[in-house]
């Protein structure tokens, strides 16, 4: 299989707004993360947060979907036995990694900043991993690989034969908004008992049904060639219907958190919760259907640049919280405005992951895993 050279682009773009996403938490948006800074204000704030809710509905289920669309080849290439392995080691160490060792360090770091109570390095880790363990942004990684061993198991054990690909027509209106109907009725539901916020060993199931969705879709969308035959004329329409769930979005998300309050929206038989969990759907599809037919008809070529910057990606991703936390402390020694700090922090850790990432995949066996 030739290789998609417009994924490599995608997935350094969704990273990028990973780190973005969560400095923008860090600076006021709403969301949860590791550390938060004075807060930047009013229409700032507003507009953060309104990014955020964007961003939440389309660019973790973009990243499933893209790792989706490679997972029949990769299976296909490597066989169910090299496959799985392959999966434990490249997302199953790093996964374990962050776990034991990143995320406890990182948190007694910013205790010691706040000047909190902590015991000694080795009390508060231990106590960390036995009593608080927490996959942080590794959430995805997590998800991702129960996500792809599903798939392998399902390949291996099934009598269907899913190894000849066919080509099939691009879905119909009806079923793109039966897929809508579905992934929101089903977020809805799961969040009258899991609320947005609130999570399990860093998993918001509220979002599931998205993620699982968008993952199958990507899977078909490799067997059935999609990405081939999309086109502008196709992929438009359902660009101008999210952008009008945006503009919808500007008007009715600040009445459910007048006040700072949420929980309207986050979960519960309400009107807004009920436009929250049909109004994700609705921007994913356009988002994720227009980038891709996009970057996949424009920007399809090889860059080795791009090549390097890609490989990098997945290790910036990792380590990005440990830098934008740092970088944030930095700002904070600086007599400015916090919109200023949440710039200077933007600007400084996104190159800094790649940077950093870089070094670290140079040290001997660091590749074999990143």
């Amino acid at each position: 299989m030739q290789r998609a050279f417009y994924i490599d682009r995608l997935r350094i773009i969704l990273t990028m707004l990973v780190i973005f996403h969560h400095t923008a938490i860090t600076f006021g948006a709403l969301g949860g993360w590791y550390y938060f800074s004075k807060p930047v204000e009013g229409l700032a704030q507003q507009l953060l947060s309104l990014c955020m809710a964007v961003d939440q509905s389309y660019f973790m289920s973009f990243f499933f979907f893209l790792s989706a669309i490679l997972m029949p080849d990769s299976y296909e290439r490597k066989g169910f036995s090299k496959f799985i392995v392959d999966r434990l080691i490249r997302l199953g160490i790093p996964l374990i990694f962050y776990v034991l060792i990143i995320h406890p360090l990182l948190v007694y770091g910013i205790f010691t900043y706040q000047e909190q109570p902590t015991g000694t390095l080795f009390e508060f880790v231990r106590n960390m991993i036995l009593h608080h363990p927490e996959p942080g942004p590794m959430w995805f990684v997590l998800t991702l690989l129960l996500f792809e061993i599903g798939y392998a198991m399902i390949r291996h054990f099934s009598k269907r034969d899913y190894v000849l690909p066919s080509k099939g027509k691009l879905p119909t209106v009806l079923s793109v908004v039966a897929f809508m109907l579905v992934s929101g009725l089903a977020a809805f539901v799961i969040r009258l008992v899991f609320p947005v916020g609130k999570s399990f060993f860093g998993l918001q199931f509220g979002f599931f049904p998205l993620y699982i969705g968008m993952y199958i879709v990507g899977v078909l969308a490799n067997r059935r060639k999609w990405i081939e035959q999309l086109s502008p004329v196709y992929v438009r329409p359902w660009f101008l219907v999210s952008l009008v769930a945006i503009l919808a979005a500007i008007v009715l998300f600040p009445i459910g958190m007048k006040g700072g309050n949420f929980e309207s929206i986050s979960g519960g038989i309400n009107p807004l919760a009920i436009f929250y969990a049909m109004w994700e759907p609705l921007v994913c599809v356009g988002f994720c259907s227009f980038f891709t037919c996009w970057f996949s008809k424009k920007f399809s070529s090889r860059n080795n640049l791009v090549l390097a910057f890609s490989s990098d990606s997945y290790t910036a991703y990792i380590i990005h919280p440990v830098i934008l936390v740092g970088f944030t402390f930095l700002s904070e020694q600086l007599n400015v405005a916090p919109l200023l700090r949440f710039v200077f922090v933007l600007v400084v850790a996104i190159p800094m992951c790649f940077f950093a990432a870089r070094l670290i995949r140079k040290v001997p066996g660091v590749k074999r895993v990143l």
